[in-house]
């Protein structure tokens, strides 16, 4: 705990493992994630207090009020709020136990990283707001995993971490303009593709795929078909048909735990989706003739 806590105060200040005790930590050499748990960070709520490091915070609800001299500043669901070291401010208490994600990055090191993008210092930040960009939250989930993790190589992978983070604050605050890769969100899909293979006797629905590949419905449904060649639940149900059709084949389960297995929820629900694709019920099929099935191509 000392080693943390000295890593911490690297970060924070001058900051005691009692003001902390409603905040999950996660600490590396150059970076930490502080989520406040049922309660207050104590240290946050001490008037005119700074930090050492830059300050991020990714607001998801509006309860939580900054004040940094006369201004009062409300979170911003969504937004990340900026704020250069050394600026005294007071986080405000209110009824609700705040919701928010802390990022503090070292000095040197953010100012390091900020220079690939302007060759300058970054600007002076004292509540300042932009958009989160796409993959930040995801990001700190993966941060705060490998650091509650005791893996081999943890060190390196939250290093790691660290500078993508920091990349990626960097490019939302001075929005550098986002390149829409096909290959990445191949490989998305192809996570996706994975997902209904390996849960197709549970419900699926487009909205759940679609966050599984952290794109938009509408957008992944494009996408899916795009890559596939079909509609997200048309291959969904194709799926569950070849499904349903190897195991009619084995005939050793009844009709009902076939539909069950694939996803169908019911036997009538199969017979249906059975006869509209292959114009037979699933018991025509049980009993139709090897030779029958192979020249008709079922």
């Amino acid at each position: 705990m000392k080693n943390d806590l000295d890593a911490i105060r690297r970060l924070v200040g001058v900051v005691t493992k009692e003001q902390l005790r409603y905040i999950d930590c996660f600490v590396s050499s150059d970076l930490g994630l502080f989520m406040p748990m049922g309660g207050p960070c104590f240290y946050a709520l001490t008037p005119e207090h700074t930090h050492p490091a830059y300050m991020f915070i990714l607001n998801f609800t509006n309860q939580i009020l900054v004040q940094i001299k006369e201004n009062i500043l409300p979170g911003r669901p969504g937004k990340v709020f900026a704020l250069s070291p050394n600026v005294p401010h007071q986080e405000l208490p209110l009824d609700s136990p705040p919701r928010y994600i802390c990022a503090l990055i070292n000095k040197t090191f953010f100012e390091k990283h900020f220079r690939d993008y302007a060759g300058t210092k970054p600007a002076f930040y004292e509540g300042d707001f932009f958009d989160a960009g796409e993959g930040l939250a995801l990001l700190f989930k993966r941060f705060m995993s490998e650091a509650d993790s005791k893996l081999p190589g943890k060190k390196a992978v939250l290093a790691a971490l660290g500078v993508e983070i920091c990349h990626s604050l960097i490019r939302a605050m001075i929005k550098t303009p986002v390149v829409n890769s096909r290959m990445e969100e191949r490989v998305e899909i192809g996570r996706v593709i994975e997902h209904i293979h390996t849960n197709l006797d549970d419900k699926l629905v487009v909205e759940d795929l679609a966050a599984i590949a952290h794109l938009s419905a509408s957008h992944f449904a494009r996408v899916f078909k795009k890559e596939t060649g079909k509609a997200p639940m048309e291959y969904v149900n194709q799926l569950r048909l070849e499904c349903a059709k190897k195991m009619l084949l084995a005939a050793d389960r009844s009709i009902t735990e076939i539909a069950v297995s694939c996803g169908f929820g019911s036997p009538s629900y199969l017979s249906s989706c059975f006869q509209k694709e292959y114009r037979m019920t699933p018991s025509e099929y049980r009993r139709m003739p090897v030779k029958s099935r192979k020249q008709s191509n079922l």
